[in-house]
C-alpha cells in the first residue's frame, strides 16, 4: 500500500510524534509511506530514519488561530489554499498514493486533493475544535463530506462531531510502544543527579503553554507544599513554541515571584522523554483546558511513574482515578496539592498506582493495537487500487 500523510509542523511535539510512531511502523512493515511537512525539521529526520519518505511543502495551508485574527492572515490563507491543493494533488498523482492521511484538523488542503484525484481519505481529528466557535459546525461537515473515514484519538474528541456525522468516525487511541521507548538507566541517573536537592522529583513534561497547558497551576501548588514538602523538587521540562515564549517569561516570573527559585527547575527541551519520566517520582499532567488525549500520560505510565493529571478531556480517558493515577479539578492548585501530597507521603499506593498504570499501556494503550487498528481501516479503504480523479486523470499531473 502507498500512503501519504500530511502533517502540520517539522517539530515533534504530541501530533507529530504520535504520526511519527504509527507511520514508522507501516513502513516497517513493508507499505511504502510519504509524509508532507512544511519545513524540514526534527520530525523529518526521525522519519526518514524508519524509511519514510519526506516531502517539503513550504506554502502548506495550515488554519491557525492568529491568522484568523487579521485581514492580511486570512487573505495569506486563501492564497495558499489552492497552492497547496494543486501541489498536493500532483505529489499524489505522481506517487500513484492509495490512501491519503491528514494528521490534524487545521490541514483542509489535503482532503480537497485527494478528492479531486479519487484517492481514499483519512482524516484524523486531534484536537477539539470549540475554541474556534462558529467555524466549527460548517468546518466539521467539511471533514465529513472530503472523508472517507475520520479518527478521532478519543471519545471527547469524536463527540464534538454532531452525532449526524459520527457515522465515519472511529476512536482509536495513540498507542506506545513499551520496547522501543525504554528508559535509558545512565540518563535516568544523570538527570536525577543533576539537581542538588535529593528528595522526591515531580515534573511536568510538554509544551509551555500559560493557562492552556497548566505549568502555573503546578507551580502554585508547589508553592503550597513546601511547608510539608520541603525537599521536594519540580521540574518544568519543555519550552514554548515560536511566538509564545512570553508564556515562558510569565511562568518563570511566577517561580521566582513565589520564592521558588530553589525548589522549580525550567529545564527547556529533552528528547528522551521516557528516560525523564522514569526519574521522576510523580508526573503532572495539569492542562487546565481540555486535552483531546494527551501522550505524556502514557508515556509516564509505561515508565511506571505515577500520575497526577486534570480531570477534563483526554486525561480522564487514560487515568482510572485511584487506581492508574490521580484525577484533579482542573486549574485548582489547591486540588493539586491534595492530590500530590497523597502521591508523595504513601509509598505502596505510589507501587500500586505504577503497576496499575503499566497494566493499563499494555492492554489499552499499546503502538500494537493502534497500527493493526488503523492498518485494517486503511485496508478496507483502499479497496484494489485508486479510483479515477473527480477532476483530475493521472495524466494529467
Amino acid at each position: 500500500m502507498k500512503i501519504l500523510s500530511v502533517n502540520n509542523t517539522a517539530d515533534i511535539y504530541g501530533s507529530a510524534r504520535c504520526m511519527e510512531r504509527v507511520f514508522s511502523r507501516f513502513a516497517q512493515d513493508g507499505h511504502e509511506v510519504h509524509a508532507v511537512l512544511p519545513k524540514r525539521g526534527p520530525l523529518a529526520d526521525h522519519l526518514e530514519a524508519h524509511g519514510v519518505r519526506v516531502h517539503i511543502h513550504r506554502r502548506l495551508a495550515i488554519i491557525e488561530r492568529s491568522q484568523l485574527r487579521s485581514p492580511l492572515g486570512i487573505l495569506k490563507f486563501l492564497f495558499f489554499f489552492p497552492v497547496s491543493v494543486i501541489w498536493l494533488a500532483a505529489l499524489i498523482l505522481r506517487l500513484r498514493v492509495n490512501v491519503v492521511h491528514t494528521n490534524v484538523a487545521v490541514l483542509p488542503s489535503s482532503a480537497l486533493a485527494s478528492f479531486l484525484t479519487g484517492r481514499t481519505h483519512v482524516w484524523h481529528i486531534r484536537e477539539l475544535l470549540s475554541e474556534f466557535g462558529s467555524l466549527w459546525k460548517p468546518y466539521q461537515y467539511y471533514i465529513h463530506q472530503l472523508s472517507s473515514a475520520i479518527i478521532a484519538i478519543s471519545y471527547c474528541t469524536r463527540d464534538q462531531f454532531s452525532p449526524k456525522l459520527r457515522d465515519k468516525v472511529h476512536v482509536i487511541y495513540d498507542g506506545l510502544d513499551e520496547t522501543t521507548s525504554k528508559p535509558d538507566p545512565v540518563r535516568v541517573k544523570a538527570f536525577r543527579e543533576s539537581f542538588a536537592s535529593k528528595g522526591m522529583l515531580v515534573g511536568v513534561v510538554g509544551r509551555i503553554k500559560w493557562h492552556r497547558k497548566g505549568q502555573e497551576v503546578l507551580v502554585r501548588a508547589a508553592e503550597l507544599l513546601r511547608p510539608l514538602h520541603p525537599d521536594v523538587h519540580y521540574v518544568v521540562v519543555g519550552s514554548a513554541a515560536p511566538g509564545n515564549e512570553d508564556h515562558e517569561i510569565r511562568l518563570r516570573q511566577l517561580i521566582t515571584s513565589s520564592g521558588l527559585d530553589e525548589t522549580v527547575t525550567m529545564t527547556g527541551d529533552m528528547q528522551d522523554s521516557a528516560s525523564v519520566f522514569a526519574a521522576l517520582d510523580v508526573a503532572v499532567v495539569p492542562s487546565v483546558q481540555a486535552e483531546p488525549f494527551g501522550c505524556v500520560v502514557i508515556e509516564a505510565m509505561a515508565a511506571g511513574t505515577p500520575v497526577v493529571g486534570s480531570r477534563n478531556g483526554g486525561i480522564a480517558e487514560q487515568i482510572v482515578d485511584g487506581d492508574s493515577g490521580l484525577l484533579f479539578c482542573p486549574g485548582s492548585a489547591e486540588d493539586l496539592a491534595e492530590s500530590l501530597h497523597r502521591m508523595l507521603t504513601d509509598a505502596d499506593f505510589r507501587e500500586r498506582t505504577s503497576e496499575a498504570g503499566r497494566r493499563r499501556v499494555r492492554n489499552e494503550f499499546s503502538l500494537e493495537n493502534t497500527y493493526l487498528t488503523m492498518a485494517a481501516l486503511f485496508d478496507e479503504l483502499a479497496g484494489p487500487g485508486p479510483a479515477v480523479g473527480v477532476a483530475f486523470q493521472d495524466s494529467v499531473l
